[in-house]
């Protein structure tokens, strides 16, 4: 399996800079659910993964994917040409 870069948004580095510290035990679980506006239970969650997955848990994981609700391209072009002949 190839591993690739892993691109984190300025939220996300803060968490792992968060998460970081709860594995040294340089901060509680409790400490870091209030740093990160999150409940204990999040960060428990949060804590086991990166534990298991590395930094790469903490990324979104919808990242690079088109959104379910997203309009289909052929339905924007069609709107797009419909709006094109009409002026």
């Amino acid at each position: 399996m190839e591993r690739g870069d892993i691109f984190l948004s300025a939220k996300e580095v803060k968490r792992v800079f968060v998460m970081e510290q709860v594995l040294s035990g340089k901060l509680t679980v409790r400490q870091a659910a209030q740093l990160l506006g999150l409940s204990e239970r999040q960060v428990k969650r949060l804590k086991g993964g990166m534990q298991k997955e590395g930094v790469a848990f903490l990324a979104h994981k919808n990242r690079g994917r088109k959104p379910g609700h997203a309009v289909p391209k052929s339905v924007c072009d069609k709107a797009d040409y419909l709006l094109e002949r009409r002026v």
